[in-house]
């Protein structure tokens, strides 16, 4: 078995090294083969493009898609973020890929959450609808804030911090265990 996680920087690490990453922390603990491919700074539009080259051609039986972040960022259309995770949908399905949406991490800054509760919104329905399994990243990170510990999981209000990483990577093996079973 073999999975790609396809991202954006909170998929890659950043500002850290791909060793700090939650698929990092999930391939050792679960002993699997995950192909990190995120990439700072890309929307989900650039993840889209790069879908053949980075998953596809890599031949996984698995690919988590996590991204919206940077779309949030600059104040991108829900309906083009739902058409490109809908596009890599599709041609993961038409490779015989299976894909596994990841539910992107609270932002700290209030526009940007807003946009991306929307996209969660809209992830959480459609993958009800196709039956798409969901490595929720979101709950862990909104109870530990509500707990007062959001200065200890961020580096910047969006990235994660090295203890960011290690609950995201606890998030990930726990549903991949589940999921994998």
């Amino acid at each position: 078995m073999k999975i790609v996680a396809l991202g954006d920087s909170i998929t890659q690490g950043f500002p850290y090294s791909t060793k700090e990453s939650w698929v990092y922390h999930a391939a050792r603990e679960l002993n699997l083969d995950i192909i990190n491919q995120g990439v700072c700074g890309d929307l989900t539009r650039d993840m889209l493009r790069r879908f053949q080259q980075d998953v596809v051609a890599k031949n996984p039986t698995y690919v988590i898609i996590l991204g919206g972040t940077n779309d949030a960022v600059i104040g991108y259309p829900l309906h083009e973020i739902s058409n490109n995770f809908t596009a890599m949908v599709d041609m993961a399905c038409r490779y015989d890929i299976i894909p596994l949406f990841g539910l992107p991490i609270p932002s700290l800054i209030g526009e940007e959450e807003d946009i991306l509760m929307s996209c969660r919104e809209w992830i959480q329905g459609y993958a009800n609808s196709k039956r798409i399994k969901i490595i929720d990243f979101y709950a862990p990170f909104k109870a530990a804030i509500e707990a007062g510990a959001s200065m200890k999981l961020y580096t910047d209000g969006v990235h994660p911090s090295v203890e960011g990483y290690q609950l995201m990577g606890r998030a990930a093996v726990e549903s991949l265990k589940e999921l994998l079973s």
